[in-house]
Formats: structure tokens, C-alpha cells, sequence
């Protein structure tokens, strides 16, 4: 589905990611996790377009996407919900969802896409016609990632969706993560929680400082004595 063959990226004369490889297949949950400043959103950046990759391949169910534009990106059936959200404030919830939708050119299959995001998420419904800033923290999460599914993506990106979330809210988001997966999109789940990233994932990449320190399954490396002390306070 996705590989990342020895990229190398940054901003201006500053690398931040060092010969990166990586690789989600078809229906995976796969984590990237690793403390904050690793190069954890760098790279979903590379994948988007948003960032130019300096060398190294990206590629997309065998295609070669390195050099694509976002807006090319997309239509390829990959679709993301960035940290911090970035929702549209100043427009509706409805509204958000509709731009989330605008490669959607049926009508059914619009109101069909839409009508499951509301199923997914009830609470947007309620919300459909507020200020989308006006949202609490987990309803504008819940609508970054139904905005990011509005297209039925095969591979969806999901860059910190726990962050700043309240531990009720954090299982409420995982729980749909969970759903959008046996709905068959392959995910790559960037984390800093650890231990929530290894429970819901197949596999894992534990990234630092710009490089892939280990990978593996999510369930041996729950049990790494190096992840266990590092990450999971475990003593």
C-alpha cells in the first residue's frame, strides 16, 4: 500500500529525517511512534506532498508519489487529519465535511459517505450546524478525522489524534479508529502515547531523532525491554 524507501528531508539546510524506511500494507494499523521533535509529523508531511523529500522514494500502491502535490495526492485515495487538527473555525460542521467531500462528484455517494461519518460520529450530527470552533477539544479531533474519511480513503493518515484529549474522550476517538479500519482503510497512526499506538497496531516503527530506532509487531515490541523503560514507564 505504502513504502517509504531511504528518505531524507528537512526544512532549508536542516535535516530532520535520516534514511527513512517504512511500510504499511493493505489493511494494516501501523504505528509511528516516538517522542515529540522525532520526525513523526516530518514524514506524514513527506507522504502528503506538504514537505519535498530531499532523496529517497514514496511510493503509493507501486507509484511513485515523491514528487506529487497534495492536491494530486488526494485523489489517489489517501486521506489525512493532520496534528492540531486544522479544522475550518469560522465554517459549520456540516461545512467542514462537505469540503473534506469535494472530490465526491455523485450525489449518492456524497450523502452515502456522509450519512456514515454522522453514524461514526453522533455527536457531529448534533454539532452539524455550529461554528466549528466552537467544538470542544475530542468533537473538533472527531471532525478532523470524519473530515479526512468523507472520500473513503484506502489509506488514511491520522498525525496525533490523542493529543490534549482527556482519557474518556482518547478510547471514545480509538474505539471509531478502530471502526474506520474493519472498514478496510489502511492506517498510519502517528503517536506519542505509546502504549495506546501498540494496542490498536499490527506493527510499529519507533522512531528518534530522525531515524527508525526499532520496528516490528506491535505485540513484540510492547514486551522490548528498551520500549518498556523508555516509553511505557515500565521499570
Amino acid at each position: 500500500m505504502l513504502k517509504l524507501n531511504h528518505i531524507i528531508a528537512g526544512y532549508g539546510k536542516a535535516e530532520v529525517l535520516h534514511d527513512i524506511n517504512l511500510e504499511v500494507k493493505e489493511g494494516e494499523v501501523v504505528a509511528l511512534v516516538g517522542p515529540n521533535g522525532a520526525g513523526k509529523t516530518t514524514t506524514i508531511r513527506c507522504i502528503t506532498g506538504e514537505l519535498s523529500v530531499t532523496k529517497g522514494t514514496i511510493l503509493y500502491k507501486g507509484k511513485d508519489i515523491t514528487s506529487l502535490p497534495p492536491y494530486k495526492i488526494v485523489p489517489l485515495g489517501i486521506g489525512c487529519s493532520p496534528e492540531g487538527r486544522n479544522i475550518f473555525g469560522n465554517l459549520s460542521v456540516y461545512e467542514n465535511l462537505k469540503m473534506g467531500g469535494y472530490l465526491l462528484k455523485e450525489k449518492a455517494l456524497y450523502q452515502e459517505q456522509l450519512e456514515w461519518v454522522y453514524q461514526l460520529f453522533p455527536k457531529l450530527w448534533d454539532r452539524r450546524d455550529q461554528l466549528a470552533e466552537s467544538l470542544s477539544g475530542g468533537e473538533q479531533q472527531m471532525l478532523a478525522i470524519g473530515r479526512a474519511v468523507m472520500t473513503s480513503p484506502q489509506l488514511l493518515l491520522l498525525d496525533e489524534p490523542s493529543l490534549g484529549l482527556a482519557p474518556v474522550v482518547v478510547d471514545q476517538i480509538y474505539e471509531k479508529i478502530e471502526e474506520i479500519s474493519q472498514q478496510g482503510s489502511s492506517i498510519l497512526l502517528v503517536e506519542q502515547n505509546v502504549r495506546l499506538a501498540l494496542e490498536i497496531s499490527s506493527r510499529a516503527y519507533v522512531m528518534e531523532s530522525g531515524q527508525i530506532h526499532l520496528s516490528g509487531d506491535s505485540a513484540s515490541l510492547a514486551k522490548d525491554s528498551y520500549v518498556e523503560e523508555t516509553y511505557l514507564g515500565v521499570r
